[in-house]
């Protein structure tokens, strides 16, 4: 059957959001690297093929949103049945399918199986006998936690594609600047961004007007970023009258987010796929996280996190993410308070402006 590194086509399954395909690039660079002669095509959901341009490794994609993905739309049983038939008829002649730990990946193999794809990898903790051909048993989380990125890269040196476990997802700029015009000019300007796909990830509502009016009080031009609008992003900004403000939630595409995120001071997030764009572009990046994946944390440089707890009442109910919420201690937690955002902000710029200052200096003396 060969070597995976002789593939000429071949299928990858990632079908999450966007956040989790950026992070999933650095594994993507890696097979164009080692394979340059692979035709890559991507099976992805709806929500992450916006960012497919800008990854620089996709050759090919279709459009799937699983039944068995947490996402806004789900296809049929009757679409799943001719997707099938789409897979079988461009002849892959392999197949890797990657997902977080707390996902069960069956289904998804059983796809490029029924698909007829000669070649199938994945992680998955049970033996799934003739439905892979290479089946790599999932140590996680029983034995160990990876960081998403690692996990990625870690499954193409199981398969012998790659040793190299220290890659770090990039993203391509668009070609054109950002469309949007705002009133004048900015600077120094901070992306602010408190959008989230599960209302469990929410910061408090007080909490976000006062850190929005202290970088307004710090002189930062503050632009207020999200998918879309809804009461409780209108309540975060409430009563806060600044022409320094600009809200842009709803407004942005993805070339403009790309651009905005490369030009700002920094970004402040909660934990989305905006985290994972602005380490991409290796942006400053404070992320306010909602402790629900541990292996999703911000992992460039350039960037810090302040970890607090999600209510008991919005825990998953999944009992692998049980497990891995047992072993966090309340110890681990920092006081979440605009104070101490606003300190670990501080920290962080300090940090890169230092660093920053110490690579003008070496470029000099070369």
């Amino acid at each position: 059957m060969g070597q995976w590194k002789d593939c000429r086509n071949l299928l990858v399954i990632r079908l999450d959001n966007m956040g989790d395909l950026i992070m999933n690039n650095a594994a993507l660079q890696e097979i164009k690297h080692q394979m340059p002669s692979c035709k890559i095509t991507l099976l992805a959901s709806k929500m992450a093929i916006p960012i497919i341009p800008y990854l620089g490794t996709i050759d090919d994609y279709i459009q799937y949103d699983a039944p068995w993905m947490k996402l806004t739309e789900q296809d049929s049983a009757a679409s799943t049945e001719a997707l099938i038939h789409v897979i079988k008829a461009l002849h892959f002649d392999g197949c890797l399918i990657f997902n977080v730990y707390s996902q069960n990946p069956m289904a998804a193999i059983f796809l490029a199986y029924m698909a007829g794809i000669p070649k199938r990898a994945a992680y998955m903790r049970e033996n799934p006998y003739a439905l892979l051909t290479d089946w790599v048993p999932d140590q996680e989380p029983l034995f160990q936690v990876q960081h998403q990125i690692i996990r990625d890269l870690g499954l193409l040196t199981h398969l012998g594609i790659s040793s190299h476990t220290n890659r770090l997802p990039t993203l391509k700029m668009p070609d054109h600047p950002c469309s949007l015009r705002l009133a004048a000019p900015l600077s120094h300007y901070i992306i602010l961004n408190y959008d989230v796909s599960e209302e469990k990830r929410r910061i408090p509502v007080e909490i976000a007007q006062e850190l929005i009016q202290k970088l307004l009080d710090q002189h930062y031009p503050v632009l207020l970023v999200g998918k879309n609008d809804n009461d409780y992003l209108a309540a975060c900004r409430k009563n806060i009258g600044s022409r320094q403000m600009f809200n842009l939630i709803g407004k942005t595409s993805i070339p403009d987010l790309l651009s905005l995120v490369k030009g700002a001071r920094a970004v402040i997030t909660v934990n989305t796929g905006l985290v994972h764009m602005a380490c991409a572009l290796k942006t400053p990046t404070l992320v306010l996280y909602a402790q629900t994946n541990p292996q999703h944390i911000p992992w460039s440089q350039e960037s810090t996190f302040i970890l607090y707890p999600v209510s008991a009442g919005k825990r998953s109910k999944n009992s692998i993410n049980i497990f891995v919420d047992q072993q966090h201690t309340q110890a681990e937690y920092t006081p979440f308070t605009v104070d101490t955002i606003l300190e670990k902000f501080s920290e962080l710029l300090l940090r890169f402006d230092r660093r920053e200052t110490e690579i003008h200096e070496g470029n000099q003396l070369h």
